[in-house]
């Protein structure tokens, strides 16, 4: 039997190749599977740059913002190229898994989706991943919306047009299968006074308890005074009746998207 030398230079080259191929989207595997972008993003729409406009991105953002915000899904789409994906489906399902998408409880729990969008020389090809907490989206359904993308990109050759009517057809989708979460809001207690002189009572105490916190407001307001805390107008729109404290204000920074969630994937196409 002939034992045949393993070179060095063999093994680098295996390495190589097998590094190259797991570093492809949805040949990864967990915690990160092969993913590096930051879990909140300023747009429901990742790694568009040079390939839509800002505009598309933006448009695409208030039709999937309504979608969250009604807790109906929990959605993002990403752009890849081809040469940057392995298994396309795995891809979609892993990018959902990795950005955590999807409500961490509730009823709506798991309600992540996300689309992928290879880009191909003439062609775009279109993938999905869905969240647990969506069992009423069916394959033929979100199927038909990849095709419906990639049809459209084949006449308009508009990444653009296609890219919205992809955000668009699945909000339509979604919202026929899902309605508006509505949270439920505690029940008012209704408090009744009892009548007669116990009744009279409690009014007084109510206005006693009443005079009592105004007596704590003025000397509030004494205090703040003698440490220097003021308040100074500051005109509003045009009106003179704004006013603001000497305290710092603090300023929320753009809305930032991602999830919340476990980011848990039934199934994906």
């Amino acid at each position: 039997m002939k034992i045949f030398p393993v070179h060095a230079e063999d093994h680098q080259e295996n390495d190589l190749h097998l590094l190259a191929t797991t570093s492809l989207c949805g040949n990864g595997s967990a915690p990160d599977y092969g993913f590096s972008y930051n879990i909140q993003q300023p747009h429901w729409t990742v790694n568009w740059q040079g390939y839509v406009s800002e505009q598309s991105v933006i448009d695409v953002d208030e039709i999937l913002d309504r979608l969250n915000d009604d807790s109906i899904a929990q959605t993002m789409i990403l752009f890849q190229s081809s040469s940057q994906v392995g298994n396309r489906v795995n891809c979609a399902v892993h990018f959902l898994r990795y950005m955590k998408l999807g409500l961490p409880s509730g009823e709506r729990k798991d309600n992540g989706f996300v689309f992928l969008i290879v880009v191909e020389p003439d062609q775009i090809d279109v993938h999905y991943g869905v969240g647990l907490g969506l069992p009423a989206l069916t394959a033929h359904e979100l199927t038909s919306l990849n095709r419906l993308a990639e049809e459209v990109y084949q006449e308009t050759g508009s990444l653009d047009e296609a890219l919205f009517a992809l955000a668009s057809g699945f909000n339509e989708t979604a919202r026929s299968k899902y309605s508006a979460y509505v949270y439920p809001t505690s029940t008012p207690i209704s408090v009744e006074l009892p009548a007669g002189p116990l009744g009279v009572l409690s009014i007084c105490g109510l206005i006693c308890i009443g005079a009592l916190i105004l007596l704590f407001l003025i000397f509030l307001f004494i205090q703040m005074a003698r440490h220097g805390i003021t308040f100074s107008p500051s005109p509003r729109s045009g009106s003179s009746r704004g006013y603001r404290t000497s305290f710092p204000s603090h300023r929320s920074g753009p809305r930032m998207r991602g999830g919340s969630g476990s980011g848990r994937s039934g199934r994906g196409n």
